[in-house]
């Protein structure tokens, strides 16, 4: 899934969605044309993305709270593995270079 408050977009290499939503809310500018597998979908402002929206900021202060360090990310991501964490970009994400891979290390629930 890939959700956002303000835009998503798709530009340049074919992106493949698996699974999971596209959402973005409280905005709704959703750009670029990417394959759906899996049941997937776009949500723009729908109460999907609210809530997620909400659940983020809820989570990312609690995580601030407690972290004991955080990663920074790249602003081009695509090609990495991320283990369990937290991380912060100063500005947009790029997925363009390849799959991201997030990698709960056998973790049920990381």
């Amino acid at each position: 899934a890939v959700h956002a408050r303000t835009a998503v977009t798709f530009a340049g290499v074919q992106s493949t969605i698996n699974g999971g939503d596209v959402g973005v809310s409280p905005g709704t500018a959703i750009t670029g044309a990417p394959a759906f597998e899996g049941g997937a979908g776009v949500e723009k402002d729908a109460s999907v993305s609210s809530t997620f929206a909400a659940s983020v900021l809820t989570s990312y202060a609690a995580a601030m709270a407690v972290r004991s360090d955080t990663h920074a990310m790249a602003i081009e991501i695509g090609g990495l593995t991320f283990t369990p964490g937290t991380y912060r970009s100063g500005s947009a994400i790029n997925f363009a270079a390849g799959t991201v891979t997030l990698d709960g290390l056998n973790e049920p629930n990381p």
